[in-house]
C-alpha cells in the first residue's frame, strides 16, 4: 500500500519513533495510527540508510547494464 496524498501524517518521538499515518479518528478524539509504508519511513524506523553504489557493488559485485549499453 502506498501513501495517499490526503492521508494525515504524524511523526512520533519517545518510546515509539517514526512517521505514521492516521488510520482512524474516532468521535472521542482517539487516533488510530499505522506506520507509514514509504521506503524512506521504513528505513528511518529501523535506523537504516540506503546503500551507496560502492557498498552495493562490494556486497553483490559490479553493476553492469543488462542490455549491453555503457
Amino acid at each position: 500500500m502506498s501513501i495517499v496524498a490526503d492521508e494525515l501524517h504524524v511523526r512520533l518521538a519517545g518510546d515509539r519513533v517514526g512517521r505514521y499515518v492516521i488510520a482512524d479518528e474516532r468521535p472521542d478524539g482517539t487516533l488510530v495510527l499505522k506506520p507509514e509504508d514509504s521506503a524512506d519511513a521504513m528505513l528511518e524506523r529501523h535506523g537504516l540508510e540506503p546503500a551507496g553504489i560502492d557498498e552495493f557493488e562490494a556486497e553483490h559485485g559490479p553493476v553492469s547494464p543488462a542490455d549491453g549499453e555503457g
